[in-house]
């Protein structure tokens, strides 16, 4: 049996994406793929599990949310999710799938430094 399984994680918040970064995503699901799932848990151990286990939150109801300068293909959902102590981040593809999904392509903790970093220089908003 395979490690990992593929994952709907649930139809994405457009219109907080929408709204905060000034686009007009269409609505559609949020799936995780076995594939991206594994590079997650291969660059991040440390993170993976606990980032599966608020997937669904961060998605729905993301603290910030954002765009680097140099990832103009994808974005970003972060979350503080406090009872892990916690800043969780979801990357996801701009462009849905044939499927119409929006498609994870890694998750990860990030430090408040970082955190602030991005946010100071414009990279995140907050929601």
């Amino acid at each position: 049996m395979a490690k990992y399984k593929p994952i709907d994680c649930g139809p994405l918040a457009v219109g907080v994406v929408n709204d905060a970064m000034g686009w007009t995503l269409r609505p559609g699901l949020v799936h995780f793929s076995a594939s991206a799932q594994e590079h997650a848990e291969d660059r991040h151990p440390a993170d993976y599990a606990l980032c599966i286990r608020h997937i669904g939150q961060i998605l729905q109801a993301p603290d910030w949310v954002g765009q680097g300068p140099k990832d103009r293909e994808g974005f970003v959902m972060v979350r503080r999710i406090a009872v892990a102590k916690a800043i969780l981040l979801v990357a996801i593809k701009l462009k849905p799938d044939a499927q119409g999904r929006y498609v994870v392509a890694s998750t990860y903790r990030v430090s408040q430094h970082d955190l602030e970093g991005r946010v100071a220089k414009g990279y995140w908003l907050p929601v």
